[in-house]
């Protein structure tokens, strides 16, 4: 097979980053506040018990996974991502806690509803989305679009979560700013909307649904 034109690379916007391994190879070097950003992340969260169900949503590789079931290894983890190839990955990267715990892990394959309805496989304790919600929305939406377009997709998550569970989200700010995420939090139903650490473009942000 022919390989992808390598000057694709060397767009501003470039890079192969639907390839797992290309991804993993270059993402500490390309985003190296990606992978501290992973562990502020896992920081944040409340304490997970055995019975904590987790969705990582739009999962790629798994290195949000890899993150989280270093620090609590017995949680009811879904990786969830429309890419079988990158859930393959992720399910690769995390088989030593399968074979060495009681881990229930499960994979789904399946497109993220950005019209509201809930996400697939719920309900979920907590959701982790990781360099996931700018690219569900798009890269090239208009501002005003993409509010609109972050608000359905929170509702959903929202209406996947169970009563009093979490949303943690790390991203970058581009498709839209922080401020305005946390607003479009607010307004899909969430409470305790804050941010929890932020580094240039980078943040992590979270809340929770009432109990």
């Amino acid at each position: 097979m022919t390989a992808p034109n390598w000057r694709d690379n060397l767009q501003r916007r470039g890079g192969f980053w639907r390839h797992g391994r290309w991804y993993d190879l270059h993402l500490d070097r390309r985003m190296p506040l990606a992978l501290p950003m992973l562990e502020e992340l896992v920081a944040a969260l409340p304490p997970l018990d055995a019975d904590t169900a987790v969705c990582d949503l739009a999962c790629g590789t798994g290195n949000a996974a890899l993150t989280l079931l270093s620090a609590y290894p017995d949680v009811q983890l879904t990786l969830l991502d429309a890419d079988e190839d990158l859930l393959a990955t992720a399910r690769d990267k995390i088989a030593e806690f399968e074979e060495d715990r009681a881990l229930t892990v499960t994979t789904l394959a399946a497109t993220m509803p950005t019209d509201g309805d809930p996400i697939p496989g719920g309900p979920y304790d907590v959701v982790l989305a990781t360099l996931a919600l700018h690219a569900i929305i798009g890269h090239d939406v208009d501002p005003g679009e993409a509010e609109s377009r972050y608000e359905l997709l929170l509702r959903g998550i929202g209406d996947s979560l169970t009563a009093g569970g979490h949303l943690l989200v790390g991203d970058h700010v581009g498709t839209l700013g922080l401020y305005r995420q946390l607003k479009a939090m607010d307004r899909a139903g969430f409470v305790d909307v804050d941010c929890a650490w932020r580094q240039d473009d980078f943040f992590v942000a979270g809340g929770r649904i009432p109990d």
